[in-house]
């Protein structure tokens, strides 16, 4: 018995080593799809970046990639009373949401197919680079700091002066092929999260127009992202080139957009459950 004691006990210290990654691994994103999110999604926001929410370093933990992961067809079903989604404007949220999906598979998917005969893979690959490592890494890396992840601050600022020292100017993702020094997962860190981290309710459940899911404290927190450097001048710049970093990478979040609102008996409550459980599993990460 004694012995068997023993046993066990070696055995639990040696499966709770961590496990580094080798040199496929990025050092701050795979190009998994995960997520991060963000920048805002075009319909449904993580509050962050597209690059940002970094998902590899091409989009990086975004709310699309990893909305299925946490999406459970049951919840809306029956829900229970301590994970219920607050939902008081459900008549504006099913209004929006019918209007967002119409502009998202409707006008939006069929526009990106198009941009993908005209603009080769290559090149929006460079363009989501460069997004992801000057509009992404300064906000990713402010909210590790808001939220205490020292470790994960580091991650972002070394990816971001490797890949501009050595991947012209960001626009090559150098570092994915780099092996970290910490283990990391590929987290992506927004204002929304920060708010969480710091005990804020995340408030009703909201869909915006265009930007799509979210609820009032991450709605809080893309405004208040908004004041993150960099800022273009004159403002509107900024709106243009990250409404553009949202369309060049559409064809990453349609299939998995679809695979919710398509197997769900109510779409929209399944979305609506699969945002609220990918956000809350950020903040808790």
């Amino acid at each position: 018995m004694r012995n068997g004691f023993w046993l066990i006990l070696a055995l639990l210290i040696l499966s709770s080593q961590p496990v580094y990654a080798d040199g496929e691994i990025p050092l701050a994103m795979t190009k998994d799809t995960s997520v991060t999110t963000p920048v805002t999604p075009l319909l449904y926001s993580s509050a962050t970046l597209i690059a940002e929410n970094e998902v590899p370093a091409n989009d990086e933990d975004e709310f699309f990639d990893d909305a299925s992961d946490y999406f459970d067809d049951s919840e809306y079903e029956i829900e229970d009373s301590a994970t219920a989604v607050s939902d008081p404007f459900e008549g504006w949220n099913r209004v929006w949401f019918d209007i967002n999906d119409w502009i998202y598979i409707d006008v939006a998917k069929p526009a990106h197919r198009a941009y993908r005969v005209v603009v080769p893979e290559p090149v929006r690959e460079t363009f989501d680079n460069a997004i992801v490592n000057w509009f992404g890494m300064p906000r990713r890396f402010v909210n590790a700091l808001l939220q205490a992840k020292f470790a994960l601050a580091g991650i972002e600022f070394s990816r971001f002066v490797v890949n501009t020292a050595f991947g012209f100017g960001g626009m090559i993702d150098i570092a994915k092929n780099l092996k970290p020094v910490i283990p990391y997962t590929g987290e992506k860190e927004d204002f929304g999260q920060t708010l969480g981290v710091w005990g804020v309710p995340a408030g009703p459940y909201l869909v915006l127009p265009f930007f799509g899911a979210s609820n009032f404290r991450d709605t809080a927190g893309l405004i208040g992202e908004a004041f993150l450097p960099p800022s273009l001048d004159p403002v509107y710049l900024n709106y243009g080139v990250l409404a553009a970093a949202q369309f060049n990478v559409l064809d990453k979040r349609i299939v998995v957009y679809e695979n919710i609102v398509g197997t769900a008996v109510e779409p929209y409550i399944g979305l609506r459950n699969a945002y609220s459980q990918l956000r809350k599993a950020q903040i808790e990460n």
